[in-house]
């Protein structure tokens, strides 16, 4: 610490030595909190403390707290993202367990493989025409899926041609699981699961500005995501492994082979 304040914060102009994209400027300024001897809960109750105040000041915006949590594995399955948009909903759901004895060869083979089948809902959205969906299609593939399969709501049935490879029960609780209502549109990916999770989110946050979910005057919904994951295992190489929680590590050009760490 600094001439023995063990809490202090300073005000901090930063430049970024990182390529430029369209969200990311090349100068910002940040609040650097540094303390010693504290607990994760009186971070999170500083912290809030500021954002309200904040908040106030500038928008004139009365911020609730604490603020919620979600787990990062939470936020993953739910919303596709470690920053999730909470300002509206389309809530993410995992479908393994209804296509768990699916002879679809699609499900069948993801599920064999240990992958993931998630699926969401685009309210009151089957009256969406053919070359809408194949425009979330080619979205997605664009973000390395395979495909999208697609059901429309009808009454107590759902209309696709992926629907003839269903049995009455899966169907049944497809409806259920996703609580479906007349006139959705269920919207679902299989794949490995980290990928398939991330381009689900995508797809959601795509919807969102498609039916313009957020509007101007959509209140904030600020969000703490904790249990962040160190590593993330790559398939490609082989065991190797990618730090996925530090933003200076995220730089790194090469990745570490983990098991060598271990052995030294």
């Amino acid at each position: 610490m600094v001439s023995g304040f063990d809490r202090y914060f300073q005000i901090v102009k930063c430049f970024r030595d990182e390529d430029l994209r369209a969200d990311r400027q090349p100068e910002f300024t940040q609040i650097d909190v540094e303390m010693s001897f504290i607990t994760q809960e009186q971070i999170f109750s500083i912290v809030e403390g500021l954002m309200k105040l904040i908040f106030k000041e500038v928008w004139n915006i009365d911020l609730s707290i604490p603020i919620n949590r979600l787990s990062y594995e939470e936020a993953m399955t739910k919303y596709g993202s470690d920053k999730p948009d909470l300002r509206f909903g389309m809530q993410l759901y995992i479908l393994n367990e209804v296509f768990s004895n699916s002879e679809f060869k699609v499900f069948r083979e993801v599920l064999d493989s240990k992958g993931i089948v998630t699926g969401l809902i685009a309210p009151c959205c089957a009256s969406f025409s053919r070359n809408q969906i194949d425009g979330l299609t080619n979205f997605v593939k664009g973000l390395g899926a395979k495909g999208l399969v697609w059901f429309k709501v009808q009454g107590a049935a759902i209309d696709s041609p992926t629907a003839k490879f269903l049995n009455e029960e899966e169907k049944k609780n497809l409806l259920s699981a996703l609580e479906a209502k007349p006139n959705d549109l269920i919207l679902i990916l299989a794949g490995e699961r980290s990928s398939t999770l991330s381009q689900m989110g995508a797809l959601r946050l795509e919807l969102a500005k498609k039916l313009e979910l957020i509007k101007p005057e959509t209140p904030p919904a600020l969000i703490w995501i904790t249990d962040f994951p160190l590593l993330n295992t790559m398939k490609k190489p082989k065991d190797f492994t990618q730090c996925i929680i530090h933003s200076l590590l995220l730089e790194w050009k090469k990745l570490i082979y983990w098991k060598k760490i271990l052995v030294k």
